[in-house]
């Protein structure tokens, strides 16, 4: 647990206001690729993904990748089509595929009613970046908070901790952005597969991936 407490304390900065007038709001990548290691405290366990997310046509395209073995664990990808109202669940060995009703959909920006909380940098002399801090609520988890970074020249986002509520962090999840990388490089990673076109499998919620 104090392991736990001081990588959430690191994650989230200082948690105050300085007294300077907040900052300008970036504006981030409508269209990007990145990894994602997700560290869920919920589940107890890491995860690592290849993601593409696309605003313009309002898509994800989410790859589970081996992060480490787990005897019977299965990896799957996830395709959120919400233009469309769907989102299809695809096992990677099996390319069994579950289809169900699209999550609402939210941007990957900083909320207009968002709170700034810290502006840090990451690293050290001669080999750094700045990083800006902001917290709102989850709009897809009711009672939690949510605390995005973003990079001060590229409006890149680096990391996202959700909090579920209450005073347990273990009831949280993190994620953290890497080797992104603007634009769509392939855009076939949004074609639906052909095991989902006319699939005999349903669920009445959408999947919980992202929080």
């Amino acid at each position: 647990m104090k392991g736990v407490l001081v990588f959430l304390t690191a994650a989230l900065g200082t948690v105050y206001l300085t007294g300077a007038q907040e900052p300008k709001r970036c504006v981030a990548p409508s269209q990007f690729q990145a990894r994602v290691v997700q560290l869920d405290y919920v589940e107890n366990r890491v995860n690592r993904f290849m993601f593409n997310y696309d605003a313009v046509n309002k898509r994800e395209a989410i790859f589970e990748e081996l992060s480490e073995f787990t005897p019977g664990r299965r990896f799957y990808e996830y395709l959120v089509l919400a233009n469309e109202g769907v989102e299809y669940k695809v096992d990677l060995r099996t390319r069994n595929c579950t289809k169900a009703p699209a999550r609402p959909w939210r941007d990957i920006e900083i909320p207009p009613n968002a709170t700034f909380v810290d502006e840090y940098t990451m690293g050290g002399p001669g080999e750094n970046i700045v990083l800006q801090q902001w917290s709102d609520a989850s709009p897809l988890r009711h009672n939690a908070r949510r605390y995005i970074s973003f990079t001060l020249n590229n409006c890149y986002l680096s990391s996202e901790d959700i909090l579920l509520g209450g005073a347990n962090v273990t009831d949280s999840i993190s994620n953290r952005f890497y080797n992104l990388v603007e634009g769509i490089p392939n855009p076939n990673v949004f074609v639906v597969p052909p095991s989902c076109q006319q699939t005999k499998y349903h669920q009445t919620e959408p999947f919980t991936l992202w929080p």
